[in-house]
C-alpha cells in the first residue's frame, strides 16, 4: 500500500483573524510539532485533507507531508495527532500533526473495532457495554494498527473481555498496569409487572357522619 501524502505550506502570520481568512480561502490552520522544537505554522488545502481524512486508517497512518514555501519542499513523517472540528458542522477548524522517527517507539490510540454479534445479546436478549472505545498501544511508526479487532461472537450473558485478553500485532504493546475491563455483556433491565387488583381486598372504609357541635350553654337549640 503507497503511503498517504498531503502538501502544507508555511505561513508566518498567526492568531483567529489569520485562521478565519484562511478558512475563507478553503485552507485549514495547522501546527506541525516534533521532538525537542517548537511549533511550526503551516496551512493545508482543505480539500485535499477532507480526502484524506476520508480514507481508512488515515488517523493512525503515517503521512508524507510536503512542506512547501521558502524555495524547496520538504518532506516529513508525520501523525494526525489532533483534528479540531466545528461543534455541529463536518468541519476541521484546526489540525495538528507530529513529525515522527520511523526507528523510535510512539506511542498513540487505536480504535477498538468490535466483530460479530454475541450469544448474550443475540440469544438472551443481553447488551453489549462498551467500557474502553480506544486504547493507547506503542510502537513502531510503520506498524501502527487501524484498529485493535475484538471478536465477541461466543461471549454470554455476564462474559467480559479485559485488556489482557486482546491479541495485539507482533511489535505492539499496550501499556497498562491494570488489567481494565474492556467491554461486557450484561442483562436487559427487566421493568417490574404491576401487582394484580384482587376483587374484595381492599374494603372502603365508610365516612362516619360529621357530629353536630353541643350548643353552648344559654343557647337555643
Amino acid at each position: 500500500m503507497s503511503a498517504l501524502k498531503i502538501t502544507a505550506e508555511a505561513r508566518q502570520s498567526t492568531g483567529k483573524g489569520v485562521a478565519r481568512k484562511l478558512r475563507e480561502a478553503g485552507r485549514i490552520p495547522a501546527v506541525l510539532y516534533g521532538k525537542g522544537q517548537d511549533g511550526v505554522s503551516l496551512s493545508l488545502d482543505g480539500y485535499e485533507l477532507g480526502l484524506l481524512l476520508s480514507k481508512p486508517g488515515a488517523k493512525t497512518s503515517v503521512l508524507e507531508l510536503e512542506v512547501q514555501g521558502g524555495g524547496k519542499g520538504e518532506t516529513k513523517n508525520v501523525l494526525i495527532k489532533d483534528v479540531q472540528k466545528h461543534p455541529y458542522k463536518d468541519v476541521v477548524l484546526h489540525m495538528d500533526l507530529l513529525e515522527v522517527a520511523m526507528d523510535q517507539d510512539i506511542s498513540v490510540m487505536v480504535p477498538i473495532e468490535i466483530v460479530g454479534t454475541a450469544k448474550g445479546v443475540k440469544m438472551d436478549g443481553g447488551i453489549l457495554e462498551m467500557k474502553r472505545r480506544e486504547l493507547e498501544i506503542v510502537c513502531l511508526p510503520d506498524i501502527i494498527p487501524d484498529s485493535l479487532t475484538v471478536d465477541i461472537t461466543e461471549l454470554e450473558i455476564g462474559d467480559n473481555i479485559h485488556v489482557e485478553d486482546l491479541k495485539v500485532p507482533e511489535g505492539v504493546t499496550i501499556p497498562h498496569d491494570v488489567n481494565f475491563t474492556i467491554l461486557t455483556i450484561v442483562a436487559a433491565a427487566v421493568e417490574p409487572e404491576p401487582e394484580e387488583e384482587v376483587e374484595g381486598e381492599e374494603v372502603e372504609e365508610a365516612e362516619a357522619p360529621e357530629a353536630e357541635p353541643e350548643a353552648e350553654p344559654g343557647e337555643e337549640e
